[in-house]
């Protein structure tokens, strides 16, 4: 057995930011991604892509948009027939922003023999994972009395070792070692964790460890873990760490919670410590009670995305429409209260459930007088799912053909694509015409280049507009409203908190919303 030792620098970083590290031949591109991402102390969860650019051969995580440029190999892929001596690679990590490294073969040792990839030398220190851009971290920098995030070797070639070696019990405070200050500081703040700012780091990790783990804690948080979240979850612990892609994303919640770490080739870890302290009220009736609140949210999300103010009576109807056990308007209101510390995006406003955004501006009384009485549109519960499953959003299959037309028309690069259809699909959903796309389009450096372009988008825009379900007509497509009789609602939901790309997403997730729901168009 062997081993490669490759220098990963990152792409315009002066002073040089880089890792020697030393990975056994045989691995997966999944399992270089990962060693990576934990020798930069970063978490492996957001998409990525190697490059091989005189080949035109890239290696790409599942969910990156193909380009018809290149030849795309699988991550799954064993590295030993692409990596040679002296061979340069690209590598993109798509988390908070797209960071570039370059990966430098620079040498093969014969008589390697661990399992585990290991760090042996570094240039500078850990760049939080939250960070945008080289340029953000140096303003991090300046701002910050704490000049720089001091790199632990021996605490990075030990999580290395840990991801090697599944079998071995993980230890919580192991796993937050690696984690720098801010992202232990969002996790506190996800919980509500007071005085976390005056904390050092050492005492930051032990303070919010202890925090995180007590039952008053843990089990509320718990409480709002859905059905498919609470699968995963079971999975992992029971030992079947490697999750395919769509149980991989289930795992965000528990992620930004900080109960649950990434390993390699989509392996998720569970310290022993969360394994014991959750065992400690995983009951019946707690798995009842969580279930029970999942569903509901499920509904109060689908509710929201459909018409942004909603009264008790309307989520009570849908809900005893569709499921045996019928809901009361007291543990609707009680399941409000379980869930909105962590998971809604409504608040509970003279009786009606608001969209956060609007009762934040004080303008929903705008949207319901815009509203009038258009009748409610009850979504069928494929629908309800869907939504549930992708943070509010009911996307449709019209906007496949702006995705073509953006690609082979205008050349949009293949990973700005699913970010574009659902700012276009929000924007059209909440009253915005062909201009405010045009607009948003604009924002995002993307100009039509001829009249016939701009003629092409009409259509488009056009088609996404009869097929969407909007907002100011109570979850009903424009050719619906028509069909019972009422005029087409025009007026437009003015001033409603647009969702960009580096925003915290709305789902609770605790990610940027372009690396979580953003992602799943």
């Amino acid at each position: 057995m062997g081993a490669y030792q490759l220098k990963i620098t990152i792409k315009g970083s002066k002073p040089p930011i880089w890792r020697r590290i030393l990975v056994p031949e045989g691995i997966t591109f999944e399992s270089l991604h990962h060693m990576i991402q934990a020798s930069f102390c970063w978490s492996g969860q957001y998409p990525y892509q190697f490059e091989f650019r005189s080949e035109k051969i890239r290696i790409a995580s599942e969910n990156i948009e193909h380009s018809g440029q290149y030849r795309y190999g699988l991550s799954t892929d064993s590295i030993d027939g692409h990596i040679s001596k002296d061979s340069k690679i690209t590598y993109v990590s798509f988390g908070s922003g797209s960071w570039e490294f370059v990966i430098q073969t620079e040498d093969y040792l014969n008589e390697y023999q661990d399992t585990a990839a290991r760090v042996i030398k570094y240039k500078g220190e850990s760049i939080p994972e939250t960070c945008r851009s080289l340029e953000e971290y140096a303003g991090l920098m300046e701002a910050s009395s704490d000049k720089g995030l001091e790199y632990d070797m021996a605490a990075v070639n030990l999580r290395l070792e840990q991801m090697a070696d599944k079998s071995e019990d993980i230890i919580i405070s192991d796993i937050f070692d690696c984690y720098d200050k801010n992202s232990i500081i969002e996790i506190a703040k996800r919980h509500h964790m007071d005085g976390y700012s005056k904390f050092k780091k050492e005492e930051l990790v032990q303070r919010t460890i202890s925090y995180i783990l007590d039952e008053n804690i843990m089990k509320p948080y718990f409480l709002c873990v859905r059905d498919c979240e609470m699968k995963a979850f079971e999975q992992v612990i029971s030992g079947s760490t490697e999750l395919n892609y769509l149980d991989a994303e289930n795992m965000d919640y528990l992620y930004a919670g900080g109960y649950v770490t990434s390993g390699s080739d989509r392996c998720f870890l569970v310290a022993k410590e969360v394994i014991k302290a959750y065992e400690a009220f995983n009951t019946e009736e707690f798995q009842e009670e969580r279930s029970r609140i999942s569903r509901i949210g499920d509904y109060l999300c689908a509710a929201n995305s459909l018409y942004a103010i909603t009264p008790p009576s309307v989520i009570l109807e849908t809900f005893n429409k569709y499921e045996e056990k019928k809901l009361t308007s007291d543990e609707l209101l009680n399941a409000y209260e379980s869930l909105r510390p962590y998971r809604l995006m409504v608040t509970y406003i003279e009786g009606n459930f608001v969209d956060a955004a609007l009762s934040e501006q004080k303008s929903y009384t705008k949207l319901l007088r815009t509203q009038k009485k258009v009748p409610y549109y009850i979504p069928t519960q494929q629908e309800i799912r869907f939504m549930a499953d992708n943070s509010g959003f009911l996307m449709g299959g019209e906007l496949s053909r702006l995705s073509q037309f953006l690609v082979s028309e205008l050349s949009v690069p293949d990973e700005m694509i699913p970010l574009i259809l659902r700012q276009v699909q929000a924007e059209i959903s909440m009253g915005g015409q062909l201009q405010e796309v045009i607009n948003d389009l604009e924002a995002a450096g993307i100009l039509m280049e001829s009249s016939e372009h701009m003629e092409k988008l009409a259509v488009i825009v056009t088609d996404i507009w009869n097929n969407t379900r909007m907002v100011q007509n109570r979850g009903h497509k424009p050719y619906e409203m028509a069909m019972r009789g009422f005029d087409e609602i025009s007026i437009q939901r003015k001033n409603v908190q647009k969702i960009y790309p580096n925003d915290t997403c709305p789902c609770g997730s605790g990610k940027k919303y372009k690396k979580c729901c953003g992602k799943k168009a």
